[in-house]
């Protein structure tokens, strides 16, 4: 995998590109992460023939903060980033692997993108966007309420981490990934979200055609369980979702489970 700075309009995004195949697989990582949590994921991509993208969202990582933050810190405003990323590499079909925010930016571009061939969500329940539909999908915990916050202290790093990977002990690298998130990129995106800026993620797991999965740890602290097995999916893969031994990040605690889901559902989707 090698790292590059990719401008998309007037924002430079730092992005990890793997051999290029003929399709693209594209990781989006969760809120105050960065793409180095997929590192556990790269080769199993890379071995099954696919163009493998983990750009860091902007106001992440090593990309650049936006100077238009309500607009851009938004499931659009990322979808439309990262479609052109991938249009710019050159890819006129593409998978998406997304987890957590990444799931809900992921739907939002399997409804906008006819270029989307399938959807793998891990941690991401689809909601609509309000209060109300929030309130079904995620469990409420003193965690979860950092998620918008603007400034995380060293004991807000902590906890966040912690809890989106399944740890007691924070690896230093995710530390830093949450440390040095543009508060605004978690402030604009959950305020865009229960204001209802995007798609309706229920209608779109309903009734679009393309291979969907949700492959989901069963401790997940954040999200309901009895709520994703609920929806009425119009194509998931194996019937329904399927549970893993792991909390909200499966694909960093039991990735050698994680990646053989994974690879059979890519095969599945084609």
């Amino acid at each position: 995998m090698r790292s590059r700075k990719r401008a998309i309009g007037s924002l430079r995004l730092s992005v990890l590109e793997g051999s290029s195949g003929r399709v693209g697989a594209l990781l989006i990582h969760g809120n105050s992460s960065s793409k180095e949590v997929f590192a556990r994921q790269f080769r199993a991509l890379e071995s099954a023939g696919l163009g493998v993208v983990a750009p860091d969202l902007p106001g992440h990582g090593e990309s650049d903060r936006s100077n238009m933050p309500r607009k851009t810190y938004s499931f659009p405003g990322y979808a439309a980033l990262l479609h052109g990323l991938m249009t710019r590499l050159g890819y006129r079909s593409y998978h998406i692997v997304g987890w957590s925010l990444g799931g809900h930016i992921g739907l939002e571009m399997l409804a906008r993108y006819s270029e989307v061939r399938s959807l793998m969500l891990t941690g991401t329940p689809p909601v609509r966007l309000n209060p109300e539909g929030v309130s079904a999908g995620f469990r409420w915990t003193p965690s979860t309420a950092l998620a918008g916050r603007w400034r995380f202290s060293s004991d807000d790093c902590q906890r966040y981490v912690r809890a989106m990977m399944g740890s007691n002990r924070a690896v230093q690298e995710h530390l830093r990934a949450a440390a040095r998130t543009d508060g605004n990129a978690r402030y604009w995106m959950v305020r865009n979200g229960m204001a209802g800026v995007g798609s309706d993620e229920v209608e779109t797991v309903c009734t679009d055609r393309r291979p969907i999965a949700i492959v989901q740890g069963a401790t997940d602290p954040f999200v309901k369980i009895e709520y994703i097995d609920g929806l009425n999916y119009r194509n998931i893969w194996k019937g329904r979702p399927v549970l893993l031994d792991a909390g909200h990040a499966p694909h960093w605690q039991v990735p050698a489970t994680f990646n053989r889901h994974m690879r059979e559902f890519l095969n599945y989707a084609g």
